[in-house]
């Protein structure tokens, strides 16, 4: 059996668990105790297997969670310098990404303020691969897989919650808990955004000056 790599573990199969392990709370019989006698710490018991398929079909639900919240916030952080830069960089540090970008990605035109959001879109990826490709992203993928970790559980703990609100008799203990839980993760989906944002144009900044001129110089 092959291992499952961190985006898999963090993107599908922890959301997953966690809906699986909500409704063997709400719906203790869903599985049966007899079902699960096989399951091993290093095999790919029934556990892993349905919380595995529910980690992609809660991807969905994190689609439309990610998509309704970054909407209220005028788009994601990545996005913020087109809009609202001052709440991911200084100014000084946007005037230097600016120039930055003319100089090492050769798109003299570009002006942020004035950029479309599809635009900006293709220029972030880019800049992404420059740092990356400059061994500098291991940062910016700490705050990415955890940025999915928690948007992840978020959709999860909204399915629990949806779920627990529909199995009457109500219990508003456990629901309350799930609601509370549930504000934490997108707390935290939101924070590592921004951290992840941050990072991409810092790292971007931190790159040679030298590297800048490279391709001027050939």
């Amino acid at each position: 059996m092959r291992q499952f790599d961190f985006y898999e573990f963090t993107g599908i199969l922890v959301p997953g668990a966690t809906v699986l392990a909500g409704v063997l709370l709400l719906v203790p019989d869903f599985i049966k105790p007899e079902s699960i006698k096989d399951v091993s710490v290093g095999g790919l018991g029934l556990f892993i297997v349905v919380a595995y398929v529910l980690g992609h079909l809660v991807q969905a639900v994190g689609n439309g969670v990610e998509s309704v919240w970054w909407k209220l916030w005028g788009g994601m952080p990545t996005d913020w310098l087109r809009t609202k830069p001052d709440c991911v960089l200084a100014p000084s540090q946007l005037t230097a990404l600016e120039k930055a970008i003319k100089g090492r990605l050769g798109l003299d035109g570009l002006q942020i303020a004035h950029s479309t959001a599809g635009q900006w879109y293709a220029v972030t990826r880019q800049v992404y691969a420059e740092v990356a490709g400059a061994g500098r992203a291991a940062r910016i993928d700490v705050f990415n897989g955890n940025y999915g970790l928690n948007r992840g559980i978020g959709a999860g703990l909204l399915v629990v919650l949806v779920i627990a609100l529909i199995n009457w008799p109500v219990n508003w203990t456990f629901a309350g808990g799930v609601t509370a839980a549930l504000a934490l993760a997108i707390y935290r989906m939101h924070r590592f955004a921004r951290h992840y944002a941050r990072e991409v144009f810092v790292q971007f900044l931190q790159l040679p000056a030298r590297e800048f001129n490279k391709e001027n110089k050939q």
